[in-house]
């Protein structure tokens, strides 16, 4: 990953865990890419990425900052985007899978991945059960105090399109415990969980 340098806020806090599970792999799907931060953060030539998202403002600004010949991004939606037969070695949703439908959307992403890809979800949810509520609460005032002194620039201030309709926790359990045989996931600090799936 090359270095770039960006506000920082709740997503951007887990940029240096994609990248590390991630890992080798080279051909990367950045699917609601906003203005492209992600991914212009593989930007070498060892990577071949490609960032998607619906909003024609988002994918503008992703253009104007793209200095990177191997990084590329259109604007489309994810579920009806035709992608000719293209596959990826890494499929990642950076605060984007709740804005689809979940099941459609993992759907696909399996699809698109090539054998020992990683799906990778940082997302949001609500809160199921009494553990997911105790979490919640528990990492309010430690999240505070990180964004406080990272200076957190919401996704509003940087003209990032945002949904608080989030599907409950139990939910993507369900649903992913359906499609993604072996998934992993467990709670991030900024409210966010964290999710990967390899495929074998």
């Amino acid at each position: 990953m090359k270095k770039e340098k960006k506000p920082w806020n709740h997503n951007y806090a887990y940029h240096k865990w994609i990248a590390k599970t991630i890992g080798d792999r080279k051909r990367i799907l950045d699917v609601g890419c906003g203005d492209g931060t992600l991914a212009r953060l593989f930007g070498t030539a060892d990577h071949s990425v490609l960032g998607i998202d619906p909003s024609a403002s988002a994918i503008e600004r992703a253009n104007a900052q793209n200095t990177c010949d191997n990084v590329s991004f259109v604007q489309a939606a994810f579920e009806s985007y035709d992608f000719g037969g293209q596959t990826f070695d890494a499929v990642i949703f950076v605060a984007s899978l709740h804005h689809m439908d979940m099941t459609e959307a993992l759907t696909k992403a399996k699809t698109l991945l090539e054998e020992n890809g990683v799906l990778i979800v940082v997302g949001l949810a609500k809160p199921s059960s009494l553990r997911d509520r105790f979490v919640e609460a528990a990492r309010v005032v430690p999240s505070w105090i990180l964004s406080t002194a990272k200076k957190n620039v919401t996704s509003e201030e940087l003209e990032i399109d945002v949904s608080y309709e989030f599907p409950p926790m139990d939910e993507v359990r369900h649903i992913c415990g359906e499609l993604l045989p072996g998934y992993e996931i467990r709670y991030g600090l900024h409210y966010r969980y964290l999710l990967t799936w390899e495929k074998k």
